[in-house]
């Protein structure tokens, strides 16, 4: 005790303070945080890049949301095959339903190399033992081409379908089926074909094909699967060429395997597909109502097919004949957009005319490719000019 009152005594007489600690009840509290208003967090976090070249990654989702905004863009019908850069996209092609699509997927697409770009939008990927040529054509319709390379190539091919909804394949008269599911007061309908694919080795012998349905892989996916017969090791490569087409017909054309088509010379009026039942020839236009446009009158009942021949005719003889396949387009025009679209009018039409050039010509060959492309090219004015709805 002594020592503190000396303590005390010593700063005192130092001049320093003495000051006694004392709560000092008057002094106001500290006002409250506030608490931020609530706003919504941004879909897209900004993402920030250093320079240096260090890269930033967040675990946050970019682009995630509650799934309630208005979507990007509304679903569009397809009216062309899609080719892809990779194959492992998927090729898209229409069916001859309205809004229905479905997807090929090559054998081994993840092996396989970018698109080798073709004239007039098709491609080629490639791979050390097997090409695939894709070829495009207006109106949803593509052949595939598979070229086998060398003796160590498989001799199993599996091309992986997938279907649109409640439809499935179906192996008819040499020909694969796509067709929708059966409903009661529905029965199933034909809304797109494969053809049995034709195979022939480098001496242009004829190879053996065995087509089969299954399951494919992933779930959900169906597989065309082509095996071939035997080959001799010295007549490598050997081609196998499929088909798709958008149709309403139980039929590619080809009455049996490996068709080869209709014998040289054959007369050109040798195979007429019948005229579709309703339509009304009119080229003058004598019967047209009033109020009718001429143009669209004119289109539908002249008779004959619109922006390209009526026929295609080779060197020997022999001639497809595509009225019936234009008039059939003509009727479905008139009939849009009540009972079917625009696009798929125009589908089945080159589905119609591919029957015609199968028929007389064969699945594969040079005369089968030009009566194809002349196909095409009718199509692809019938899509630019022919408009649709009742007349």
């Amino acid at each position: 005790m002594a020592s503190l009152i000396a303590t005390a005594l010593m700063l005192a007489a130092l001049g320093g303070p003495l000051r006694i600690a004392a709560a000092d009840s008057a002094a106001p509290a500290p006002p409250p945080i506030p608490v931020p208003a609530p706003r919504p967090m941004p879909e897209d976090p900004t993402r920030v890049n250093p320079i240096g070249g260090a890269r930033v990654s967040s675990t946050t989702p970019q682009g995630e949301t509650a799934g309630m905004e208005r979507p990007l863009t509304a679903q569009v019908e397809r009216g062309a095959t899609t080719v892809p850069m990779w194959a492992k996209d998927g090729i898209f092609a229409p069916t001859a339903h309205p809004n229905r699509q479905l997807a090929i997927h090559l054998p081994g697409e993840v092996t396989l190399g970018p698109a080798a770009w073709l004239p007039g939008g098709g491609a080629i990927y490639g791979s050390n033992d097997v090409d695939y040529q894709v070829i495009p054509y207006s109106g949803g319709g593509v052949d595939i081409t598979v070229t086998r390379k060398t003796v160590f190539s498989a001799s199993t091919i599996p091309f992986g379908v997938k279907m649109p909804a409640a439809t499935h394949l179906r192996q008819g008269n040499n020909v694969v089926l796509v067709e929708t599911d059966a409903a009661p007061g529905n029965p199933a309908r034909v809304i797109g074909t494969f053809s049995i694919p034709a195979a022939a080795d480098a001496n242009q012998a004829l190879v053996g094909v065995t087509p089969t349905l299954g399951p494919g892989f992933p779930p959900g996916q169906s597989n065309l699967t082509v095996d071939l017969g035997p080959t001799s090791i010295f007549a490598f490569p050997v081609t196998i060429t499929v088909s798709y087409r958008a149709s309403d017909a139980a039929t590619t054309g080809a009455p049996a395997p490996n068709w080869a088509g209709m014998p040289a010379g054959t007369p050109a009026g040798a195979v007429v597909p019948p005229n579709p039942a309703g339509y009304v020839t009119d080229p003058s236009g004598a019967h047209r109502p009033d109020g009718i446009d001429p143009v669209t009158y004119a289109q539908r009942h002249s008779g004959h097919c619109q922006g390209g021949p009526d026929t295609y005719g080779s060197s020997d003889g022999r001639s497809a004949n595509f009225v019936a396949a234009c008039q059939t387009q003509q009727l479905c025009l008139a009939s849009t957009p009540a009972r079917t679209s625009v696009d798929s009018c125009n589908d089945r039409l080159l589905a119609h005319m591919s029957i015609q050039c199968v028929t007389v010509f064969g699945q594969t060959g040079d005369d089968y490719d030009a009566c194809i492309r002349t196909a095409s090219d009718e199509v692809a004015w019938a899509k630019a000019n022919m408009a649709g709805g009742p007349e």
